[in-house]
């Protein structure tokens, strides 16, 4: 599947807030003993905060009847119902954010998990800044939905339900004219629903598309500066931050004038209160005491309904972060295992491709292979030699099926490759490609990378062998120096020593090298390929280079031209062919000679 596929199955959900807050229910489910038990203490709590205007109605009647032991006994009440209030208030919100963090940890552990699953095409076509703003951002939105959000969207309803049961047994007509009011948030949620939907989804792409660029320059700032480039990136970066700060003042103007509005829902129920409540309490039909009871209850639903338009903003934001961390991981891996497997116990190496033509998906172009075959018998080494774009890489990627191929072409110990369980395959196989990625940790601990445990002994033997060793000295800590992001610590040359000697210490069926000695110069690469004499034995390996040096010892040798097999043999029979590889052969001999001439 190419990256343009995989953009739009994930693209196609757009929209679907209901399959996003479907897979948000999954995780709502499993943290369900948090929610249960949330539910009871926020009755109890409900049970509390509707109790207490009742008591200082009675109080307030006490006065008026001159009943002091009343009036003490009502105030006691008061006080041990405001501590078991304030108490279980505390553990409600204790228990909904800490749910709220834990959906937010697995979650973050999933979409983790689900990039690695994913196929390296889903990396072309998305930006890394967008990627780790859904990780980020968005998810914090989610989990903000599920803490505060999801506190008052649950507890304010059924404080008000409370609280209308209390004053409709006082007086039904009052609290008909109390609640009337409150009608109108259903028609002004729905009228900025939208609205703030909209605004949110613009201002967490906007936030994305800042991250990407912020992220793109810092990774690239050695090109920044070597260009003279700070002023253009500063400007591309003020347009962003510009275009993201009109979109925050949107949201803000949606934010800020829905609370304004839904504040003065209970200003209305007041003010009908004190005009018909004033004229029951002049008919006797009405008690002071009932009356403050009204007044509290408004009182009390003032902040819980004036910040409605602040939680409504915050479920409509976590909402459409959710839809868009959907949109992740919905996006099904195409490289997995299927049911048809064949586990094997290890590789022994052999490896054959059979007329395999491979294109990328999505890319309008001829295919990167084109008809390929050949065996490699498990313990051999296979040399690829070829112009640039003649589908060498292409061909390395395939066998540890980073990239998806049709059944019957490529054989692993004569098993279909995609019949094979992937952590068989890659645990098998490893790879060195051009490109020398190292991790911020410290030197030892990106060569052991791929073992299962730090064994001291395998990593110096492969730093070893990779010609490493005599850089210690240079470094400030020796193994233990982190080489910074990227390896930013390191020369060129000694980046892919170090992902050379990662592959070493591995110790795998299947070697697979990918012009990993290009940054290296000639002497280093002598020493480095005696090293790797001792390594080949027993092991299969594919060698893919520009250089001559790099695979004439290799027990057969094929020479790609765009993406087909041209030419095929040992080193002798190639050069007595008189083709690319016999001039490419001669062109580097002349070379060498010229640089001995200069020395």
């Amino acid at each position: 599947m190419s990256a343009a596929s995989d953009i739009a199955e994930a693209r196609a959900g757009r929209g679907d807030v209901r399959a996003a807050i479907a897979r948000l229910s999954v995780y709502i489910r499993r943290n369900g003993r948090y929610y249960g038990i949330w539910a009871v203490i926020t009755l109890a709590y409900v049970a509390c905060f509707v109790a207490i205007p009742i008591m200082v109605g009675r109080g307030v009647d006490a006065i008026g009847e001159q009943s002091g032991p009343e009036l003490a006994r009502q105030a006691l009440w008061i006080g041990i119902v405001a501590l078991l209030s304030g108490a279980l208030r505390y553990f409600s919100r204790e228990l909904v954010f800490s749910a709220g963090r834990e959906v937010e940890y697995e979650i973050r552990n999933d979409l983790f998990a689900h990039l690695q699953r994913l196929p390296q095409s889903f990396y072309f076509g998305w930006r890394t800044g967008d990627i780790m703003s859904r990780c980020v951002n968005d998810l914090n939105s989610v989990r903000l939905m599920l803490g505060p959000g999801l506190l008052s969207v649950v507890q304010t309803p059924v404080m008000l339900v409370g609280v209308l049961i209390a004053m409709a047994f006082f007086d039904p007509l009052l609290t008909l004219l109390v609640v009337a009011p409150y009608f109108l948030f259903v028609f002004i949620a729905r009228a900025f629903g939208r609205l703030m939907f909209r605004a949110n989804i613009a201002v967490q792409e906007g936030l994305a598309d800042l991250s990407n660029h912020l992220q793109e320059t810092i990774s690239g700032i050695a090109v920044v500066k070597t260009y003279a480039m700070e002023r253009v990136t500063a400007k591309r970066f003020a347009r962003a931050n510009e275009e993201l700060f009109r979109r925050h003042m949107g949201l803000v103007r949606v934010n800020g004038a829905m609370p304004a509005i839904v504040g003065l829902l209970p200003a209305l129920g007041m003010g009908l209160v004190l005009l018909v409540g004033g004229h029951k309490i002049a008919q006797g039909t009405l008690t002071k005491g009932e009356f403050m009871m009204f007044a509290v209850y408004i009182w009390n639903l003032t902040f819980p309904t004036f910040i409605m338009g602040w939680v409504f903003s915050l479920v409509q934001r976590g909402a459409a972060a959710m839809q868009r961390i959907d949109e992740v991981l919905a996006t099904e891996p195409s490289i997995a295992d299927r049911g048809d497997l064949v586990d094997l116990d290890g590789l022994r190496g052999e490896i054959e491709f059979r007329n395999l033509t491979f294109q990328y998906s999505g890319v309008e172009r001829e295919p990167a292979l084109r008809d390929v075959s050949f065996h490699v018998p498990a313990g051999s080494t296979l040399g690829v030699v070829g112009p640039v774009g003649s589908g060498k890489s292409t061909l390395a990627s395939v066998i540890p099926r980073l990239y998806e191929v049709d059944d019957g072409s490529v054989f692993i110990d004569g098993v279909d490759v995609n019949r094979l369980p992937l952590a068989t395959l890659r645990a098998g196989i490893a790879m060195v490609p051009q490109d020398s990625f190292l991790f911020s940790m410290s030197l030892a601990d990106n060569v052991a990378f791929g073992l299962p445990e730090a064994d001291p002994g395998r990593v110096a033997l492969a730093v070893e062998r990779a010609q490493l060793a005599k850089d210690l000295a240079e470094l400030p800590h020796g193994l233990a120096t982190v080489v910074g992001e990227r390896g930013v610590m390191l020369s060129g040359g000694q980046r892919q020593r170090t992902a050379l000697a990662r592959a070493l210490a591995l110790e795998p069926g299947i070697l697979i090298l990918d012009d990993t000695l290009s940054s290296v110069d000639a002497a280093t690469e002598e020493a480095i390929q005696r090293e790797l004499a001792e390594v080949f034995a027993g092991r299969t390996v594919l060698v893919i280079s520009h250089r001559i040096s790099s695979v004439r010892d290799c027990d057969q040798i094929i020479v790609l031209g765009d993406g087909a097999i041209s030419e095929r043999g040992n080193h002798k029979e190639l050069l007595l062919h008189g083709g690319f590889y016999a001039r490419l052969a001669r062109q580097q001999a002349l070379e060498d000679a010229l640089e001995e001439a200069v020395a």
